[in-house]
């Protein structure tokens, strides 16, 4: 009995340190693994033509990470699909602007999001330019406010936080 008593408090120490041994060896080769395909964006805007070629669509990566009273997003748009590297232009804690540089074949459009049933995404196309933007005004709700912004992998990435 005192045998099998050792063997089970030995195997309660082992086990986890062989778990984390696997556990790291795995993210090991996960990091050192080539990326894959990107999963295209789960949120599609519609884009309303005035003038010239336009993309029909913009697709946004939308990830939501809710928590007790409120949740985090983090959005990044597919601006690649029609242009260059986008630059952050303007910022607030309410709201950012994002400018890319139209490839020649959308060079001619104009355009914008309209009607959208996520208003607070917005971009119009002018002067050879998108503009993305996030408007957090447009959300009636007591606690909101952009957190990070950036420019990642050429694609404007925000990161914004609700609370009830």
């Amino acid at each position: 009995m005192k045998n099998l008593a050792k063997l089970t408090i030995l195997g309660g120490i082992i086990s986890p340190l062989v778990a984390a041994g696997i556990i790291s060896a795995t993210a090991q080769a996960q990091q050192e693994s080539p990326p894959g395909p990107l999963a295209a964006p789960n949120v599609t805007l519609n884009i309303q033509s005035s003038a010239g070629k336009c993309p029909k669509t913009v697709g946004l990566w939308w990830l939501i990470l809710p928590y007790e009273g409120g949740a985090e997003h983090t959005v990044i748009a597919d601006t690649r699909a029609f242009a260059d590297s986008a630059k952050l232009v303007s910022s607030t804690k309410q709201s950012v602007e994002f400018v890319s540089q139209l490839r020649s074949d959308y060079a001619s459009c104009v355009g914008k999001t309209q009607g959208q049933e996520y208003n607070f995404y917005s971009v119009q196309f002018k002067n050879k330019q998108a503009y993305f933007r996030v408007d957090l005004r447009k959300i009636n709700a007591p606690a909101k406010e952009i957190t990070y912004k950036t420019v990642a992998a050429s694609r404007p990435y925000v990161r914004w936080a609700i609370a009830d």
